[in-house]
């Protein structure tokens, strides 16, 4: 065989090498967990309120995950609280945790009162459901969808 031919195969066999190690790696990476770690009301009006969402991701990966968008919906004691979509894309830092804010508008006209009850019952925390897809650059290509339930501490 010709040396020209044998580099070529060695640089093809390089190649499906490092795609196979890429795609390896790909599939040893976790999924980051979103939660949700505040809600500041803003406005409260009759007909709308307004309130800042602060939501907590840690990314257990050795690598930095890019963000293009993330969808999300936020139950507060079982009541329909707010949903979205991030303004614009962000960075997960390697092995970090990272904490972003979004406002939102929510209508709880009817289900206002029955967060008022819960509050009212002396609880120091509400349960809560954040969940929705997050759209990832470079490693994770697609939407993958996230749903964590937990406990927001009242202050």
């Amino acid at each position: 065989m010709p040396l020209y031919q044998r580099t070529s195969v060695a640089v093809l066999l390089g190649v499906l090498f490092m795609l196979m190690t890429a795609c390896a790696a790909r599939h040893d990476l976790e999924d980051p967990t979103f939660r949700l770690a505040g809600v500041e009301p803003l406005t409260i009006g009759l007909l709308e309120q307004q309130f800042r969402l602060t939501i907590r991701v840690d990314n257990p990966n050795n690598v930095s995950l890019p963000v293009r968008s993330m969808r999300y919906q936020l139950e507060l004691a079982n009541v329909d609280f707010a949903s979205g979509m991030t303004p614009r894309s962000f960075n997960l830092p390697a092995r970090d945790s990272t904490t972003f804010e979004v406002d939102v508008t929510t209508n709880l006209m009817e289900s206002l009162p029955r967060l008022i009850s819960k509050l009212d019952s002396g609880r120091q925390s509400l349960d809560y459901t954040l969940k929705g897809e997050v759209e990832y650059g470079r490693f994770f290509r697609g939407k993958r969808p996230f749903e964590q339930k937990g406990e927001l501490r009242l202050r």
